[in-house]
């Protein structure tokens, strides 16, 4: 009897093998991918659409302070932080959303941070830097946790009623909303 050498590698097999673990990668990332989706959900805007608002309060304002008075007014809550770079990419939008309706008695913008008064050196450049130039609360995290805010950027429009009639969920733009909402 002959004695023969196993061949010395099947090409066949080695591409086989790698094509099941690069299958096995792609797999897992999915899975991964859509695990993160379970967990955090669909709905990432915070308080959602017909939702009643919290009361807004803040360790101090920068701009000044909102009308004591905001009952019946039409609400803009904006969520930000002076680290955040995409609340920086979004600002023009929102200050360009802010000049439609500045001169406007019924429709109040207020933004938001939780960073403390330690961080306003910070928050006063962020504003300077950004145009934002209405009331910003800082110290404000009681506030963001009752708007249920996970994420920032993010915003809100209140209704004349003190309920949430937009959040970063719904499909419409923010102008859209806030004129809908005046009507």
């Amino acid at each position: 009897m002959s004695e023969q050498s196993a061949p010395a590698g099947n090409p066949k097999s080695g591409v086989w093998g790698l094509s099941l673990a690069i299958l096995a990668v792609v797999a897992a990332g999915a899975f991964f991918v859509w695990s993160m989706q379970r967990a955090v959900g669909p709905q990432t805007g915070g308080l959602a659409v017909g939702e009643e608002a919290p009361a807004i309060t803040a360790q101090g304002w920068v701009n000044g302070e909102p009308p004591a008075d905001l009952e019946g007014k039409v609400i803009v809550v904006d969520e930000w932080a002076t680290w955040c770079l995409p609340c920086r990419k979004e600002a023009p939008h929102l200050v360009a959303t802010y000049n439609e309706f500045k001169d406007r008695d019924d429709v109040v913008f207020i933004g938001l941070t939780s960073q403390g008064e330690d961080s306003l050196p910070a928050i006063e450049s962020f504003l300077d830097d950004t145009g934002i130039t209405w009331p910003n609360g800082y110290g404000a995290a009681e506030t963001l946790v009752g708007f249920k805010a996970e994420y920032i950027p993010r915003a809100w429009v209140i209704g004349r009623s003190g309920r949430v009639v937009w959040n970063y969920d719904s499909r419409e733009e923010m102008a859209d909303a806030i004129r809908a909402a005046l009507e």
